[in-house]
């Protein structure tokens, strides 16, 4: 075996005994994305007398800066929906509701649905942590009366329409932990105004 040849097998020979002990340290050093509660709240606002409220003290802070510039005497929670996401994460999530946005008129269901494009950890420009969201949308589909079939000589049926309504947001920037108004909806009565409140914290 000449001089080159010896060198060139030791070559190999080394690469072989390291290349395991590298790829090992690559996996040791890969890490999971870290994980976040995405909490949504509704909070309906009007001035409906005998309502108590039913705020969580978390929410106190928010209600303060709603009453700065709505009119309203009584806030009252209608729903919490918390949801799971990783880092750079989506998520879409859809159900029923009854009581979200009230119909007089007839007790058909709502179909509402709600999704996060993607969520990014990111400090804002103070160097503190911040939540930014690449597109939030809100919908529901609620149900209008527009009209009756008589069924009989004494009853009558309701005929329904399914209408679209909601909130679509393309980027927006929150802190983290801190409940966060992102926008308002109108519900079927005309003195009550419903308000869409965002939190999103740690789950370390």
């Amino acid at each position: 075996m000449n001089k080159l040849t010896f060198i060139f097998s030791l070559f190999l020979l080394t690469v072989g005994l390291f290349s395991p002990t590298f790829s090992f340290a690559q996996t040791d050093k890969a890490q999971s994305e870290a994980s976040y509660e995405v909490v949504l709240q509704i909070l309906t606002a009007s001035n409906a007398q005998g309502e108590k409220a039913n705020l969580p003290t978390g929410l106190s802070n928010a209600v303060k800066r709603l009453k700065t510039d709505y009119a309203f005497s009584n806030y009252h929670l209608t729903a919490t929906y918390l949801q799971r996401i990783a880092n750079t994460g989506s998520l879409e999530f859809k159900t029923l509701v009854y009581e979200t946005v009230p119909n007089l008129q007839t007790n058909a269901p709502i179909f509402m649905e709600w999704t996060i494009g993607q969520l990014m950890s990111l400090p804002n420009e103070k160097g503190q942590s911040s939540m930014q969201i690449r597109g939030f949308r809100f919908g529901q589909r609620i149900p209008i009366t527009v009209g009756y079939a008589k069924a009989d000589d004494k009853n009558s049926t309701p005929l329904i329409n399914y209408e679209q309504i909601g909130l679509s947001v393309q980027k927006l920037s929150l802190p983290e932990n801190i409940p966060t108004v992102i926008g308002t909806l109108s519900t079927s009565k005309t003195d009550e105004l419903m308000f869409l409140i965002l939190t999103v914290k740690s789950t370390e």
